[in-house]
């Protein structure tokens, strides 16, 4: 269990988030500041804050369970992000940027119209809502059955502090966090596979008691969940994902210029290609290094996904084990910190300000944006504590549901319409639409009796199942495609009219943008980027020199040395850029 040393670990990095807000306060001066870090983020700022927040405390838990259970296969999971992310480099993060907007949402005001920005907007705001407060569960649930902490002050303590630093240090302040836990995350996740390898024996005796299977990446269709189909039609979803106007344009309006969004991606690239197997290999271990696992955590739900967990108590030393319970925490809380801000940006610049305030003011903006931060960090938090105290499954359930109904209709109508320009104003409702009702035949049609029976004497028994089984998959084979199919299609409709004239100019300025490299200087102009460098690197210093005073604690020498090690991992980091905001000082004078 937790040691003395490990929840002083735990509360410093709490005491550390609440003042991030504090520190970032002074670089927010209006709304875009507020929403979109005054479009003025670094690369490596921006990259840092795109990979942390594109996974949460699931990477620790479900996808550890499915390494316990399934073995290499769980790389399948990285490799859509890799993919994703890849093709992001080559076209969409640059020409993203150059959209030149503050919310996601703008985007889809000026290709789709203004019914379809009022349509996405609630439907993204709800589904985060639920999004935040499922997040916030699964985190208390896993921290309170691995290490006894009560469930409803951690959702109460998670939802505070977030909300509080979001609140007051807005983008800003959620970028800094995200980039400081990238550092932490990277140094802790290579420390405990070191551990790991270590305590097994060398990576030869790891791989040597792998259970039989373990080694297989393509499973036959069928045999598992997750078969070769499975990272096929995955592959071509992660390219949507990573890419639609909505989850992919978010990620690059902060960056400087096209430039720096382009470059920001490597480190999720690079992130994705190096970390997981940090991340997956002590789970998969956890079948020599806990061979009673199934009986010792068999009151998670699917205890299975304790590996890592457990794999963690069993060969980390005082200090380390909370870090990296911190870097649970940090995991969900940076999913978090980012809805949050996100959601406060839709509510503000695309519901408040065109409805209500169409000439709000920058500082007005900024106002209530505070306003619609602590409105969202509540319904979250209630969201959460009604989930935790009363057990209404049913909101799982409805999370579950405008998940499966709506994401892959909205993701393919905002990823297809960057390209297929010539399209009615309806056709992005109707996708969604269309969307949900080919989701009912898959989740609520297909597995009746019924059904069932058609498809067994029309297609065969193992296809009839295979689509009860294997949903996602068969979501990227059916859904996905027809919503594709469907929105191209409405091209046919399409018709240049009096009426639609502003509609059309809007598509026009939409790929005029496209087109247009940003200057930076005429465009935006008082570049920080030595402050943001100063800043980065000196709370790297300040969080790197108190990991280090671990090195002091009754440990092995072998515990000492990886707390050394994450502790020299920020401190390296936060002297590199304190010169890097020098040199950059320096050339500013000259």
């Amino acid at each position: 269990m937790l040691s003395i040393y490990d929840y002083i670990v735990i509360v410093f990095y709490f005491l550390f988030t609440l003042s991030l807000g504090f520190v970032f306060k002074r670089l927010n001066k209006g709304g875009t500041d507020y929403f979109a870090g005054g479009c003025k983020m670094n690369w490596w700022l921006l990259g840092a804050s795109s990979f942390v927040s594109n996974f949460s405390a699931w990477s620790f838990t479900g996808a550890a369970g499915m390494a316990y259970s399934f073995g290499v296969v769980v790389f399948s999971i990285t490799i859509l992000d890799i993919v994703g992310f890849l093709v992001s480099y080559f076209w969409f993060a640059g020409h993203f940027r150059r959209l030149r907007l503050v919310t996601a949402m703008d985007a889809v005001r000026l290709r789709l119209g203004k019914s379809n920005e009022q349509l996405f907007t609630w439907l993204q705001v709800i589904t985060a809502f639920f999004g935040g407060a499922i997040w916030l569960v699964g985190l208390s649930i896993l921290v309170s059955t691995s290490f006894g902490f009560p469930q409803i002050p951690v959702v109460i303590f998670c939802t505070v502090t977030i909300t509080v630093m979001t609140l007051i240090g807005g983008k800003w302040a959620v970028s800094g966090s995200d980039f400081v836990q990238t550092v932490l995350l990277s140094g802790v996740s290579v420390a405990v596979v070191a551990l790991t390898i270590h305590h097994v024996g060398g990576l030869s005796e790891l791989l040597k008691g792998l259970p039989e299977g373990h080694g297989t990446f393509f499973h036959p269709i069928g045999s598992i969940k997750y078969d070769w189909l499975y990272i096929v039609t995955g592959l071509i979803w992660g390219v949507y994902l990573k890419n639609s106007i909505l989850f992919g344009a978010a990620k690059y309006i902060a960056a400087k210029d096209d430039r720096h969004a382009k470059k920001s991606v490597l480190i999720p690239l690079i992130g994705y290609i190096l970390l997981p197997v940090a991340w997956f290999l002590p789970a998969m271990a956890a079948t020599i290094l806990v061979p009673d696992l199934l009986e010792t955590y068999a009151s998670f739900s699917n205890p299975s996904e304790a590996a890592y967990i457990a794999v963690c108590m069993e060969v980390l030393p005082k200090g380390l084990l909370g870090l990296t319970v911190a870097g649970l925490f940090a995991a969900t809380m940076s999913s978090m910190d980012t809805a949050l801000n996100v959601n406060a940006g839709f509510l503000v610049k695309n519901f408040y300000q065109p409805i209500f305030r169409k000439n709000a003011s920058e500082q007005e903006q900024l106002k209530a944006g505070h306003v619609a931060t602590i409105f969202c960090g509540l319904v979250m938090l209630v969201l959460a504590l009604v989930i935790v105290t009363r057990g209404e499954v049913s909101l799982f359930d409805a999370y579950l549901y405008i998940n499966a109904y709506i994401q892959a209709p909205l993701t393919v109508a905002l990823f297809l319409s960057i390209f297929v320009k010539r399209t009615p104003a309806w056709a992005g409702w109707a996708t969604i639409l269309i969307g949900i009702l080919s989701t009912i035949l898959v989740y609520d049609v297909a597995p009746t009796e019924q059904a069932q029976a058609w498809m067994t004497n029309v297609f065969g028994e193992g296809f009839a199942s295979y689509t009860v089984t294997n949903k996602f998959t068969f979501t990227n084979m059916f859904t996905v495609p027809l919503c594709s199919i469907f929105f191209i299609l409405t091209k046919l409709f399409y018709r240049e009219t009096k009426h639609n004239v502003a509609y059309r100019k809007d598509i026009a300025e939409f790929t005029r943008r496209l087109e247009t490299p940003v200057d930076f200087e005429k465009e935006i102009g008082n570049d920080n980027t030595a402050q943001q460098a100063r800043i980065m690197g000196t709370l790297s210093l300040v969080y790197g020199g108190f990991v280090g005073l671990g090195i002091f604690i009754p440990n092995p020498v072998s515990g000492r040395l990886a707390i050394a090690f994450c502790s020299g991992v920020l401190l390296a980091v936060g002297w590199g850029l304190i010169r890097y905001a020098k040199r950059v000082e320096g050339q500013t004078d000259v």
